[in-house]
């Protein structure tokens, strides 16, 4: 077993080879992270959609509504104002 790594060119290719596999093992462990960091950012932004729904449906609308309603009885009264 020794006398296959006898020269220098064989040691380096050794600890290239190990140095590679090190580096695989951590890319791999590392891409797995980032997919269940990915996941999580994806649960939360659906969340947060659901909630600037809600927001939109039951907050802004009625306010949209009654800023509409206030615009048109301006409006009427402009008309009224004028027409005396």
């Amino acid at each position: 077993m020794l006398e296959m790594y006898s020269t220098p060119l064989d040691i380096l290719y050794l600890v290239l080879s190990i140095g590679g596999g090190l580096l695989l093992l951590f890319l791999v462990i590392a891409v797995y992270h980032i997919i269940k960091i990915l996941g999580n950012v994806n649960k939360v932004t659906s969340k947060a959609k659901d909630t600037v729904d809600l927001i939109n449906h039951y907050l802004w609308q009625p306010i949209k509504i009654a800023m509409m309603i206030i615009e048109k009885g301006k409006e009427m009264a402009e008309k009224k104002k004028s027409k005396k």
